[in-house]
């Protein structure tokens, strides 16, 4: 198996995001049982899951997803323009893309130090949500990482509507082909 040093550094990235989905899983489960079986549900359940868990989950899942190419592509306007233009558009909207997660990982690390210095906890309970506001720039911070070298890719890639490209790709003709006539 040749795996690239990235993909194999975002292993690390995926093992918390795995983690914390069976934890939540398996609290979730065992406070339904609990609430169910002996009509005592298992204390700050919802702030764990809420501040903690879904939080972990959501914004790994983002930087994964864009490792692995996995999000989903809006090309509608995109193959509507020429062939020689295709890789600057797509390049100039990753840009775009980037400037706003880096605006976003900026702003939201003022607010992890806030929330750090107030000790934030999770609703009215004594679990502390501070610690994880501090993922909300860290992802950011490599989602626009991510965007930059994706229009650097971009620029370079001549053909950049091929199937085997990173990016958008030409929407399917319109026209019915012979295997669908038959069905």
């Amino acid at each position: 198996m040749n795996t690239s040093l990235s993909d194999r550094m975002f292993k690390f990235v995926e093992i918390p995001a795995v983690v914390g989905l069976l934890a939540m899983m398996v609290h979730t489960v065992a406070n339904a049982l609990c609430r169910t079986v002996f009509d005592e549900p298992i204390g700050g359940t919802l702030e764990r899951v809420q501040y903690w868990y879904m939080p972990l989950i959501v914004l790994l899942g983002f930087v994964i997803a864009m490792q692995r190419g996995e999000h989903v592509w809006a090309d509608m306007f995109f193959s509507r323009f020429p062939d020689a233009s295709k890789r600057y558009v797509a390049s100039s909207a990753s840009v775009i893309c980037a400037v706003v997660c880096l605006l976003t990982a900026i702003y939201s690390f003022g607010h992890a130090q806030h929330n750090r210095n107030i000790e934030l906890t999770a609703g009215l309970t004594d679990i502390a949500a501070w610690p994880l506001t501090y993922l909300v720039p860290l992802a950011f911070g490599v989602f626009g990482v991510q965007y930059l070298l994706l229009a650097s890719h971009q620029l370079r890639n001549n053909a950049i509507d091929d199937s085997e490209s990173t990016v958008a790709v030409e929407p399917e003709s319109d026209t019915i082909t012979e295997k669908e006539k038959a069905r």
